[in-house]
């Protein structure tokens, strides 16, 4: 699986170098609302890490991912996180260290209880990233049967606050991400986007549950820095 996705990563940028040469590509797009079904997969052993509904509000930055039962039959605490990037704030009387970029909450439903962190980075994996690069557009599928292929972009960059560096592609109308491969010296993740529909379901699930309400923001342990792509990491 590793070396699949070495080689695929391979031959995407080399037709990126070449497409660049010929154009600096679109602009940079931004994702609509979204709901749909994210899975996530380690690269190294083909491990898939989780899988699960996620509910996406592009125009305020916030994702509600609840994991599904199905994965794996998971028996313990099932992954259920609000990530709010837009949200930055710091407790009054605790010394947060170091710039955030949002919080995310870690919510267990079966409890009543959820704890509150830092987010260092408003990088993920359901919006094209700030400064993204274009490098091809292509076709997935056929190029001359109609309604049997789909034109996607694919971009690269990096993410400063965490060194890593991202493979992304898009639908060319709706800027729809289909997959993500994400890497840092630690990980190799690919993120894959299905069963998408371009509106947000229930925006009921983007609020915070009452019981989080007042919960204090937690520090990470010296050296961590939480992100949307470490956190399916450690699942």
């Amino acid at each position: 699986m590793q070396a699949f996705a070495v080689a695929a990563l391979s031959i995407w940028l080399c037709l990126g170098a070449t497409t660049l040469a010929e154009s600096h590509g679109p602009q940079h797009c931004t994702s609509p609302n979204m709901t749909g079904v994210l899975t996530v997969m380690a690269l190294t052993g083909g491990e898939i890490k989780a899988t699960g509904h996620y509910s996406y509000d592009s125009t305020d930055k916030k994702i509600r991912f609840t994991e599904s039962e199905m994965h794996l039959n998971k028996t313990e605490h099932l992954e259920d996180y609000l990530m709010l990037f837009e949200e930055v704030t710091l407790t009054t009387d605790r010394n947060i260290q170091g710039k955030i970029s949002g919080v995310f909450y870690d919510i267990d439903m079966k409890n009543q209880s959820c704890k509150k962190m830092p987010l260092h980075s408003h990088a993920h994996a359901l919006e094209l990233p700030t400064g993204a690069a274009h490098r091809v557009e292509l076709f997935l599928g056929s190029d001359t049967v109609q309604e049997e292929n789909i034109k996607v972009n694919i971009w690269m960059g990096s993410v400063p606050e965490t060194k890593g560096q991202y493979f992304l592609s898009t639908t060319v109308g709706e800027c729809l991400p289909l997959s993500t491969f994400y890497s840092t010296d630690s990980m190799t993740l690919l993120f894959s986007n299905s069963e998408v529909v371009t509106e947000v379901k229930d925006p009921e699930v983007l609020n915070l549950p009452s019981f989080c309400e007042g919960v204090e923001l937690e520090e990470a342990p010296e050296g961590q820095k939480n992100d949307f792509f470490s956190l399916f990491n450690s699942v």
